[in-house]
């Protein structure tokens, strides 16, 4: 993977995985927390946190100089695209969610992100207070 700084799926450095992640601008990860389930606010450990999967979203953007799309996930990015649709219930929503615009590929990709009003997605853990 000579355009990625880690290969994500296996051994790296702390600091090959923090100038990965440095890819996200840090507005977006101040603000949502890397650990949190956006849909359900319960806060978990993840093979991919929430700030792997942005970084993921903003190195395909450089590539392709737009949003991506789920065909672009499909074809060059390193992580299926139901990593997105399971932790954001639709591809475009982690789009947004990362700060980004979404692209649809399809009018079925579009009626799944309007399920969702990603305004009211966990940044934070859910307490128990």
């Amino acid at each position: 993977m000579h355009d990625r700084p880690i290969d994500p799926m296996g051994e790296h450095t702390v600091e090959a995985y923090l100038e990965y992640v440095g890819r996200v601008p840090q507005s977006i990860r101040d603000r949502i927390e890397r650990d949190v389930h956006p849909l359900t606010g319960n806060r978990g450990s993840f093979r991919l946190n929430n700030h792997v999967l942005f970084a993921e979203l903003y190195l395909l953007a450089e590539k392709t100089g737009t949003s991506p799309t789920p065909v672009d996930m499909t074809r060059f990015g390193a992580f299926h695209v139901s990593f997105y649709r399971d932790r954001f219930g639709a591809f475009a929503c982690g789009v947004e969610f990362a700060g980004l615009e979404p692209n649809f590929h399809s009018p079925e990709e579009r009626v799944r992100y309007e399920e969702y009003d990603v305004r009211e997605f966990y940044t934070e853990p859910v307490t128990d207070d």
